[in-house]
Formats: structure tokens, C-alpha cells, sequence
């Protein structure tokens, strides 16, 4: 893996899928392959004119400044959300990452998600992915991206407890999951200097 960028004119922003019916009935979702629904499809669609509008305010002073790069978790609600933002701002999904995917809920996928299962979670379910490791792997892509990418200004479409855990670990400051399709700016000196 090459070393990160220093240039941080370069721009990353992190976006939440769409939403689901699994986000509705408020189940784990975890690696489950659930599709968008049609609200998600509309959010996917109103997340793409956030970015064009994003775009926009950053040509004021940088006229040049483009949106490059969609990179997509492998599974379907993230990569159908970066297909509706790219055809959008006219672009392709470059490519997925296994590292974008959500933490695994193991045998908790498909359940309701109450608070009596939020307790202890690991207790109770014993295959569920340790946050540490879902954060690691995380950064870990983050990095491998911009990497294979170096100076290039990339959108990144996840899922919502691993981009709220992420920005968390980067910054230090706590972050709580995003609303669905929404957009977070991730500062990529943050990436460089992390230490975890």
C-alpha cells in the first residue's frame, strides 16, 4: 500500500445508503444484502443534488474543484445508492471494498433492534464482529483508497454505524449514525494521523 496523500485540498465525504424496508421495521441489517426501497431511491437522488450543490460551493473559490471517484461498500443498498449519485454527477462507481461493510450482526441479523438487544450485544450473540475490528478494517480502506487514489476528490457510500464508529475513531469527537443517504465530511489529515 502507498503512503497517503499530504495534499489536503483533495475532499473525501462519506455517505449513508438509502433506505431499506429492513430500515423501517428498525432490524439489524449488518451484511444482510437487503435492497433499497423506493424512499431509498429518492433519498440516493436528493444525496446526488447535495453533491452537485457541495460542488458548486467549492467552484466559488476553486473553480476546478469536480467530484472524481464513487467507491461503494460490495453490498447492494450502498453500490444501487453510488449508482444513482454517480449517474447524477456523471460518473461510475470506480469499485467496491469489502472494508466499507457494515459491522456484522452475525445471528442478530434480521431481528428488531431493541434496546435490550443493544445491551450486551456480544454477550447475547456471541458472532457478532467486535467494533474494534469493524473500525480497523475500516480505516484500513479508507486508506487503501485514497492510496490507489492519491489528490483525487472520492465519495464513498456505506452504511450508517460504521460511518458514525469511523468519523468517532478519527476525530475523537462522538458522531451518531447519519440519517439515511445523508452527507459527512471526513477530513482526510484525520486518516493520516491516526494512531489506533
Amino acid at each position: 500500500m502507498g503512503s497517503l496523500s499530504s495534499d489536503f485540498s483533495a475532499r473525501m465525504v462519506l455517505i449513508r445508503h438509502g433506505q431499506t424496508a429492513w430500515n423501517v421495521e428498525r432490524r439489524f441489517q449488518g451484511r444482510s444484502d437487503i435492497p433499497l426501497n423506493d424512499t431509498g431511491r429518492g433519498q440516493a437522488q436528493v444525496a446526488a443534488q447535495n453533491l452537485t450543490d457541495y460542488q458548486q460551493q467549492i467552484r466559488e473559490h476553486t473553480p476546478e474543484f469536480a467530484w472524481e471517484l464513487i467507491v461503494t461498500s460490495p453490498l447492494s443498498r450502498a453500490y444501487e445508492t453510488g449508482k444513482i449519485i454517480g449517474e447524477h454527477l456523471n460518473l461510475d462507481v470506480s469499485g467496491t471494498h469489502e472494508g466499507l461493510q457494515e459491522r456484522s450482526f452475525g445471528a442478530a441479523e434480521g431481528l428488531v433492534a431493541t434496546e435490550y438487544h443493544w445491551r450486551d450485544i456480544q454477550e447475547q450473540f456471541p458472532d457478532v464482529e467486535p467494533l474494534s475490528e469493524m473500525i480497523q478494517r475500516g480505516i484500513n480502506a479508507l486508506k487503501e483508497i485514497v492510496a490507489k487514489h492519491p489528490n483525487r476528490h472520492i465519495i464513498v457510500v456505506a452504511h450508517g454505524l460504521w460511518i458514525a464508529q469511523i468519523m468517532t475513531a478519527l476525530t475523537g469527537e462522538e458522531h451518531s449514525i447519519p440519517e439515511n443517504a445523508s452527507v459527512t465530511e471526513l477530513p482526510l489529515h484525520t486518516l493520516e494521523s491516526y494512531q489506533g
